[in-house]
């Protein structure tokens, strides 16, 4: 007589379904924090633009002390690009006067996206008045993307 023994095969691997599942729950998880990755992202880029629109405050600061008028380019003011410094940014400049001026960052590439902050402008006036806006707006930031 012989006998027959039976051995329970434990299987220490996953299911089909038990990965289809895990596949499922990562792609949700990853849909769900991409655009706010992306829009942390646009945030921190902001500086960019932010920076070299100081920098075009500061050099223009710089050639009104010896011209009777604000440079009505970039060039003028020593810039051999119209990018900011790190290149997230298109810089021109427009209505320059002798009592002011208006710079402009207009978003490049993913920076074109940031649309609540794009553009962002600096317009000075008069002997001392920095007007900063950003958006649809030109005189005024509602959507706070100067704030530091």
């Amino acid at each position: 007589m012989s006998t027959c023994s039976t051995r329970s095969i434990r299987s220490t691997g996953w299911t089909l379904t038990e990965l289809l599942i895990s596949l499922a729950l990562m792609s949700v998880l990853a849909a769900l924090a991409l655009p706010a990755y992306q829009q942390q992202q646009r945030q921190a880029r902001r500086t960019d633009g932010q920076a070299a629109l100081l920098q075009v405050q500061m050099e223009q600061a710089r050639w009104r002390g010896s011209h009777d008028h604000y440079a009505d380019s970039l060039t003028a003011l020593g810039w051999s690009s119209d990018r900011s410094p790190l290149g997230h940014y298109q810089i021109t400049l427009s209505d320059a006067t002798a009592d002011g001026y208006t710079a402009q960052a207009v978003g490049l590439f993913g920076q074109a996206a940031d649309r609540d902050c794009n553009p962002l402008r600096l317009s000075w006036q008069g002997t001392a008045t920095a007007i900063f806006g950003a958006g649809e707006y030109p005189d005024s930031d509602p959507a706070r993307c100067w704030r530091r």
